[in-house]
């Protein structure tokens, strides 16, 4: 059985920081980008400073010298206050509304201080208007831009996003850059955060079936969510891709890009995928994409398979058949939460059916993990995905 490992407790990303930053240039209602840290703007990529929304911390200017300017600064909160809170808002900010909250955390090669933990890992914590969001651990000088992305559902007229120290004389925090970005109410994810009452914390974005001279990552430019999707690279032996057109009227609500169902993983009969340190006790969603685009498979039965989840079946309400379902070249997805009662691990398993001809195969994965929130009376969404019921 082959065997697929993905550490994902936040998403981190090796700089490349030019493709990165481009992207994002477009400034479009209810986006806010700020850089951390600094004291001016720069309105071609419509980033601004932080110095007129916080007036606590430090502004350190990193030695790096080929790093990008929004990374190049950070806010340093080294006093003594318990937590450090920045009020996110802009006209589509209203209570109810959802949101991506992503902060940007890039130590340096050469930090402005030292970890106190003899690990040698900076350690403090994010919360979302007051709500727990996650503890950061991050290595010193391992160079390495780390990306945490939250959904959230706004409170009241702004989203507050803070840093604290985890003890009282703990690792002071730090942030480089802070990105607001506005969420559709009918995706899969916001839909299961009003039926749940939760928010999300987002624990990767896989791209399944990127050939091993692809990038490390993506960030695809009709991507409207503006995702980050790591790669996995997989050899040719196990690549299927196309160059046709991937109908997505049935499987809109996600509003992926089109190139993520133009290419899959195809394992052997029987493949797993490894997600580790998700965290004890807790709730997770995960959806799996897919679209059949092999050529060879022109009929219903010919790729069957089931998925388990730690040994326990997801697909309990029969296994998954793409091409019964939606036909060739079109997207499919399948979507399930995942309570781990115990470690930090979940492994899913792939099992093609004694009688199919194809092994089975997917062609992106996204995992979040379920957070509680505080009080909010969420606003009536009568419709949902079939896989959330």
């Amino acid at each position: 059985m082959a065997s697929i490992p993905f550490s994902a407790l936040f998403l981190s990303i090796i700089l490349q920081m030019a493709l990165l930053w481009s992207i994002g240039s477009s400034q479009k209602t209810g986006f806010t980008s700020i850089d951390c840290g600094s004291d001016s703007d720069y309105t071609e990529i419509q980033w601004v400073p932080d110095n007129k929304l916080m007036s606590e911390g430090t502004s350190v200017v990193l030695p790096d010298t080929s790093i990008d300017l929004v990374l190049s600064t950070m806010r340093l909160f080294n006093g003594s206050q318990s937590k450090y809170c920045y009020s996110l808002s802009n006209s589509a900010v209203t209570a109810g509304a959802f949101f991506l909250v992503r902060a940007s955390i890039y130590p340096g090669k050469n930090p402005p201080y030292t970890p106190k933990n003899p690990d040698g890992y900076f350690h403090f914590r994010m919360l979302i208007d007051a709500d727990m969001w996650g503890d950061v651990k991050i290595l010193s000088g391992d160079g390495i831009w780390w990306a945490y992305d939250a959904y959230v559902r706004a409170k009241h007229s702004k989203i507050d996003v803070c840093f604290a120290r985890i003890t009282p004389d703990g690792d002071a925090p730090f942030v480089s850059g802070l990105t607001l970005r506005p969420l559709p109410d009918t995706l899969t994810s916001t839909a299961l955060m009003t039926e749940k009452n939760c928010f999300l914390v987002c624990l990767g974005h896989k791209n399944y079936g990127v050939p091993l001279s692809g990038p490390s990552w993506i960030r695809f430019p009709n991507d409207t969510l503006d995702r980050y999707w790591i790669s996995h690279e997989v050899p040719d032996s196990k690549l299927t891709s196309t160059q046709e057109a991937i109908d997505r009227t049935a499987d809109s609500l996600d509003q992926l890009p089109e190139r993520i169902f133009q290419t899959s993983l195809t394992g052997s009969r029987d493949f797993t995928l490894n997600w580790s340190t998700l965290g004890n006790d807790s709730v997770h969603y995960v959806v799996f994409r897919f679209s059949e685009i092999d050529p060879l498979v022109n009929t219903s039965g010919m790729r069957v398979f089931s998925i388990f989840a730690n040994g326990v079946l997801l697909t309990t309400e029969g296994p998954i058949d793409v091409f019964a379902r939606v036909g060739a070249n079109a997207a499919y997805s399948f979507g399930k939460t995942v309570t781990l009662d115990a470690g930090s691990n979940i492994t899913f398993t792939f099992t093609s059916l004694v009688s199919s001809t194809f092994p089975a195969f997917v062609a992106a994965a996204e995992v979040f993990e379920l957070r509680e929130i505080g009080a909010l009376s969420p606003p009536s969404i009568n419709k949902y995905p079939k896989y959330l019921k």
